[in-house]
């Protein structure tokens, strides 16, 4: 890369042992024996069951998850209908499945190994960061060429993130399309270039297209760009916009298939967010009851979850199936001191970053991660005064960038993590209630640390440049 070659022989060294920080870190994670990857609890028949594919297990039903620990082996097996759940993770899973398929068509084994699904996710997330950092470099942007490095190494591919490489959840893409977003904004904030703008796009499809729960991110990141930048930046929140947009029908389709489980995903979500928020916290609960018209055998779960009740969900609670998400959201915000108490719920339920119940050691049960591996998670541990950090120190990063005299660029990317993060705890609050609340605000904890790696001085102290608003 001449670029390079006009660099001091510090910064090349430096650039190059940040490179070797997060290749290696990533490599060390994924060529591991045995396979370091986070256990099934279930979710992962959703979208494997797109492909008729799960986990070698001969005379283990398909839909049984394997919580203790991962599974490295994988077959092509028919799975009942009404299971498969539409992602833009299918971008990367069935590109794998199409290879084992055409590799059993010539003769290969019918086992397949789901470390080939980690090493894709893996090249994938090298090609972006080659693509940035040659992006920063050519603009003579090297603070931001380094803390990009810097961030993929401590952050991008800590096990937090990348144990979901080897698995078959949601997860993995939504951090994935958020990284392509966010590196695309600010690849855009120094310079608007078709390349930058596609970028953007294409990331916030796949983050919306992703999980549900995704679905309005990318419209939130694009408002707070235009208001960190007071009108500019309009190509920049129309990239974002249009491919929410895209992402978005991909959800909105999902609900409409005759055969998709988002029906039943609905009703359980309805009940986590009734027992565990909406009873709990209500300031009249026996008002509520009436209202509602649940009954008193569906009062006395008031703060457990759809997982612990004797019977479904519709039989414990009859009054539940009429009232829509919207409907019981409005009883929560219409009562003021309940909407404060369940929003307290989000720093007691944000962490540990990895689920506890998840295994993370083929053929250990409940393992944990080698000492030459480590985590932020082992230093964030269950700690509310750490997740209220988490929550809070974005703001504040935004609130110093409106205080001092930083550039525009600064103040929208500062802005962009702090309404990433704050967004996606909201939206899995409301979603689900606080049941499993961790693995469903999972991408909020990389909003939050991105705010704090990326050195917004090296936005700040740019070159004047034009307003963007092309």
């Amino acid at each position: 890369m001449p670029v390079l070659s006009r660099l001091p022989a510090w910064a090349r060294l430096l650039l190059l042992a940040l490179a070797v920080l997060a290749v290696g870190r990533a490599l060390l994670l994924v060529r591991h024996e045995p396979l370091l990857a986070l256990g099934n609890n279930y979710d992962q028949i959703r979208y494997t069951a797109c492909l008729d594919l799960a986990p070698w297990r001969p005379g283990v039903d398909p839909g049984v998850g394997s919580a203790a620990a991962p599974q490295l082996r994988f077959a092509f097996q028919p799975i009942p209908p009404g299971n498969c759940l539409w992602t833009s993770d299918l971008l990367f899973t069935a590109p794998v499945a199409l290879g084992w398929r055409i590799g059993e068509a010539f003769g290969g084994r019918p086992i397949h190994s789901v470390r080939r699904l980690a090493e894709l996710r893996l090249l994938a997330w090298l090609a972006v960061a080659a693509w940035a950092t040659a992006f920063f470099l050519r603009e003579r942007r090297f603070g931001l060429a380094a803390a990009h490095l810097l961030w993929l190494g401590l952050v991008g591919f800590d096990p937090g993130n990348t144990l979901y490489w080897a698995t078959f959840y949601a997860e993995p893409s939504a951090v994935f399309g958020w990284y392509l977003a966010a590196v695309g904004v600010v690849a855009a904030l120094v310079r608007p270039t078709r390349g930058a703008v596609a970028a953007i796009a294409f990331g916030a499809a796949i983050l919306a297209a992703s999980k549900l729960q995704h679905i309005l991110l990318p419209a939130a990141m694009a408002v707070a760009v235009l208001f960190a930048m007071r009108g500019g930046g309009r190509r920049i929140a129309l990239a974002l916009a249009v491919g929410g947009l895209i992402g978005g029908a991909v959800q909105i389709a999902n609900g409409w298939r005759a055969a998709s489980p988002a029906e039943g995903m609905s009703i359980t979500n309805r009940g986590n967010f009734l027992l565990s928020l909406l009873l709990k916290e209500s300031s009249d609960a026996p008002a509520l009851e009436q209202r509602l018209g649940i009954g008193a055998e569906c009062a006395s779960y008031a703060g457990k979850n759809v997982y612990v009740l004797p019977r479904p969900i519709e039989s414990v609670c009859p009054g539940l199936p009429q009232w829509s998400q919207g409907t019981l959201w409005k009883h929560l915000v219409a009562d003021p001191p309940a909407l404060a108490r369940a929003l307290l719920h989000v720093p007691h339920s944000l962490l540990p970053w990895q689920p506890p119940y998840l295994g993370v050691v083929e053929g250990v049960d409940h393992g944990s991660l080698p000492w030459y591996s480590p985590s932020v998670n082992q230093l964030f541990g269950g700690s509310v005064a750490i997740a209220w950090l988490l929550l809070l120190v974005p703001w504040l990063v935004v609130a110093a960038c409106w205080l001092l005299p930083l550039a525009a660029e600064a103040r929208a990317f500062a802005l962009l993590c702090a309404v990433s993060a704050s967004a996606t705890v909201v939206v899995a609050l409301f979603g689900d209630g606080d049941v499993d609340f961790g693995k469903h605000a999972h991408l909020a904890i990389t909003c939050a640390l991105t705010g704090l790696c990326i050195p917004l001085a090296g936005l700040a102290n740019a070159p004047p440049r034009r307003r963007l608003s092309a």
